[in-house]
């Protein structure tokens, strides 16, 4: 199977409520290696965030569109920083 329609399937879980890795890989039938690298995708991609329980697990859950809004932003914003540069003048002092 594509790893896209895995990434879709991981992503139709989750709309129903936070799971763990462990969970997910046994409701698609995947090792826990190969939910793992789907997880990150998706992670680094900006679409999941996660978080551990009281229970010390590790909970995956959808990016809500205010996460994504304020994400952006921030982007945005270190994209637009400007670093200042001290410039020294070459010019010989004879």
């Amino acid at each position: 199977m594509s790893t896209a329609k895995l990434k879709k399937d991981v992503v139709k879980y989750l709309q129903a409520k936070p799971l763990s890795l462990a969970e997910i890989a046994a409701a698609m039938e995947l090792k826990e290696k190969r939910v793992f690298r789907l997880l990150r995708s998706l992670f680094e991609g900006g679409e999941i965030v996660s978080a551990r329980g009281m229970d010390g697990i590790r909970k995956y859950r959808l990016t809500t569109e205010e996460e994504k809004a304020a994400a952006k932003a921030a982007k945005g914003e270190a994209a637009a920083v400007e670093v200042d540069v001290d410039e020294e003048d070459d010019e010989d002092e004879s």
